[in-house]
This record gives structure tokens, C-alpha cells and sequence, in this order.
């Protein structure tokens, strides 16, 4: 079906703008700018989220000698059955957990758990593997902490959208690779799962939804910095063995470029074993799932995310 058009103003609105630069520093800078502006296209159209009774953020050791992370830990009042370790998006260049909190804000206050949202480093600065890297310790410092923060450590999960939905995908997969604790479920919204762009659907929605193929292929190509795209840390789907994973949420919108890895992976998923609740949410764009106080379906996905969080760390 064609774009949903409620959405359909809003993506004109994105491309009537003067194209963003192919530059990381360059592009962070203009988004805070616009920000701080007041321009955000979709921020406007995002319900408020609850407010959390503990928020606070720390400093971590990440796999580097002198390396170091930020995370935001949000803690409702209530009793915490167990935590999400959450991975914002914006390519693996772009985003901070700013742009996640009102995301973990819903997830804590609706399924009733710690969240972590993690403030991993960033291409090009630090390429690939690096931002994997930080999140598979993120995963592991939020399960070393249960005691402190009050929570099962043998129900931790991982979670994003976008990047931050390959970046889970590469942590469970880092788990089962390095016999370490492994999440007790994914959660990938709009997730990228093939870095080689071989998806059907990269061509079909090459342009004019949001996501181009111009900036998808910036993105990678600076985020692998010349590394294999078919490494399966990089490109979950090119895993030869995918069984023995956590049971999987992946939730993708269907005029959106990744739609197609989205498709294949739970496929995958499913022909390795491994339980799989897969939804495409049909007229959506690559982020318009964000959009929770303009349409109808993307409270459902919102509440399809929360439920089965939910639902895991309470069974």
C-alpha cells in the first residue's frame, strides 16, 4: 500500500529541507543546531512519556584500556523484574540517548523495567566494531549490576531501532559466540540486518521515504570503514548459524528501504528455532513508528514492544 497520508505531509516537509551533508561531525553539529531551534520534524508528533521515579546516569569501562561510555539508567517505583539494555539509531553516527529517552521512559514505566540506555561511541571516529563492542558491554555491566539495581540478572534483554536494532541483533550473537549471558529476548524496530544492501526493498524505496539509498550507503560504507560487510556482527544475516538466540520482536515498517532485512532475518530466525514475533505495519516509514500522538499504529507498535517485553520478564 502506499505511504500512510497522515505521514505523507511530514516526509515532504523532511525533503523540502537542504540536503544534510555526508559528514558526521558535519551532520551532528546541524542536527543539535536544528534542535536547539526547535526543528525536529517528527518530535512534535511524540506523545509524552511518564515521568520515571529514579533517572540517573554513569560512566562505564568499555572494552578500550582508556575507554569510556555513558548510560542512562531509568528505575520506576515499582518492583523491577528484570532490564533493557536499549541502542538508539541514527546510522552509527548519529544519535545520542537523548533521542531514546522518551522510548525507555515508555519501556520502564510500561513493562515495568530497568532500562540502560547506552551511549555508545560512534562512527567515523570509531568504526566498526567498536559501537558493537560497546553495547555487548553495556549488555554485560547491566547484568553484573542486577543486585545493585534491583532486578533478575538472568532476565536482561537488548533492544534499538535502526542501528540500534542491528547492534542488538550483534550482541546476541556476540553472547552466543562468546558462551557469555545471553539476553533473554531482541527487540529490533526498523532494523538494518544485511550491510551488503542486497534487500530487494533498498531499491523499491530508494527515495522519497525518508531513508535513501544515498544516505544508507554513506552510512555503512562509514560505519565498516572497509571491513567485510558480511561479517555477521556487522550483518546479522549473514550468520551461518542462528540457532541457540534469544526469542526475537522485530517490528518494521513497510515503505522503508530495510523492510526487506527485516523479512529475511525472521525468517531466518524462525527456520534456526527461535521464537519470532514479526509485524510489518503497513504506510509506515523509517522512523514514523515514533510517531505515537499522530497515528493510531504506532501506539500499537509502541504497546506491541511494551507487551512483549512485558510478557518475557514476568514468565
Amino acid at each position: 500500500m502506499p505511504v500512510d497520508p497522515q505521514i505523507a505531509p511530514l516526509i515532504a516537509m523532511i525533503h523540502s529541507q537542504p540536503p544534510a551533508p555526508h559528514d558526521a561531525v558535519a551532520r551532528r553539529r546541524m542536527n543539535a543546531e536544528r534542535k536547539a531551534e526547535g526543528v525536529n520534524p517528527y518530535g512534535d508528533y511524540v506523545q509524552e512519556e511518564p515521568e520515571i521515579a529514579t533517572v540517573f546516569e554513569e560512566r562505564i569501562k568499555v572494552a578500550d584500556p582508556d575507554g569510556e561510555i555513558t548510560v542512562r539508567v531509568y528505575r520506576p517505583a515499582e518492583e523491577n523484574a528484570g532490564a533493557m539494555v536499549l541502542f538508539h539509531g541514527g546510522g552509527w553516527l548519529m544519535g545520542t540517548i537523548d533521542d531514546s529517552d522518551r522510548r525507555s521512559r515508555a519501556i520502564a514505566a510500561g513493562a515495568g523495567v530497568v532500562v540502560v540506555n547506552v551511549d555508545y561511541r560512534l562512527a567515523p571516529e570509531f568504526p566498526f566494531p567498536v559501537p558493537a563492542e560497546d553495547c555487548y558491554r553495556a549488555f554485560e555491566w547491566t547484568v553484573e549490576q542486577a543486585g545493585r539495581l534491583g532486578f533478575d540478572p538472568a532476565r536482561v534483554g537488548v533492544g534499538g531501532e535502526s542501528a540500534g536494532g542491528n547492534l542488538s541483533a550483534a550482541v546476541s550473537l556476540l553472547a552466543k559466540e562468546r558462551g557469555g549471558p545471553m539476553p533473554v529476548i531482541q527487540v529490533m524496530e526498523i532494523p538494518a540486518f544485511d550491510l551488503t544492501m542486497s534487500s530487494p526493498t533498498v531499491e523499491t524505496y530508494a527515495e522519497g521515504h525518508v531513508l535513501t539509498r544515498s544516505e544508507l550507503e554513506w552510512c555503512v560504507g562509514t560505519y565498516l570503514s572497509g571491513h567485510d560487510a558480511t561479517d555477521p556482527i556487522a550483518s546479522p544475516l549473514h550468520a551461518p548459524d542462528l540457532s541457540g538466540l534469544p526469542p526475537a520482536v522485530i517490528l518494521s515498517a513497510e515503505c522503508d528501504p530495510l523492510a526487506g532485512d527485516a523479512r529475511r532475518y525472521a525468517a531466518r530466525l524462525a527456520e534456526a528455532g527461535v521464537p519470532v514475533t514479526f509485524r510489518e505495519f503497513p504506510g509506515h516509514v523509517h522512523g514514523s513508528h515514533t510517531l505515537t500522538g499522530m497515528l493510531a499504529s504506532s501506539r500499537v507498535w509502541r504497546t506491541t514492544v511494551v507487551t512483549s517485553i512485558a510478557t518475557t520478564m514476568t514468565h
